[in-house]
């Protein structure tokens, strides 16, 4: 799987075979291929493995403040966010990608809602919308890779957005 993830932060995924993999993990092509059979098994299993690895990343929702949520959110995103943003812009390409994406949005939707029960509660769906894409990976990419900021500063900027939603 590491060579697989590896591999996918890379390249673009038409650019991957199997025989790629394999001769990365340092295994060969048919005990692979035992394994996962094509490849969207190969995505399929690595979106298993790095999606139980991104949610340990951010761990559970413990708190709705700001600060907090920013840190749980830098957690996340600092190591996984590229690869993250890789996939969701490749989706279309495999089923199994697509899946991973969907899975992806189910599972930050949950967080949010929990984290930030409360204040749904209280102000309804747009606050819930809102807080789902200022918590997004999508917004800490843009202020990392385009706006150029720092991880402290992304941390700290997404924290300002959230403290001026609730």
């Amino acid at each position: 799987m590491e060579a697989a993830v590896a591999l996918f932060a890379e390249r673009p995924l038409e650019q991957i075979t199997l025989a790629d993999v394999a001769q990365r993990a340092g295994v060969g092509l048919q005990t692979l291929i035992r394994r996962v059979q094509t490849k969207d098994g190969l995505i399929r299993a690595s979106n298993e493995w790095t999606g139980a690895r991104i949610g340990a990343a951010r761990g559970e929702p413990g708190s709705s403040d700001p600060d907090v949520v920013a840190a749980a959110l830098e957690r996340q995103y600092e190591p996984w966010g590229a690869l993250i943003i890789r996939a969701l812009r490749q989706e279309e390409l495999s089923p199994a990608l697509a899946e991973g994406a969907q899975a992806g949005r189910v599972a930050h939707r949950q967080w949010v809602d929990i984290a930030f029960a409360a204040q749904i509660a209280e102000r309804g769906p747009r606050l819930r919308a809102q807080l789902i894409a200022v918590c997004g990976v999508e917004l800490w990419m843009v202020l990392r890779s385009d706006v150029g900021l720092s991880p402290d500063e992304t941390r700290d900027t997404v924290a300002d957005m959230i403290r001026r939603l609730i």
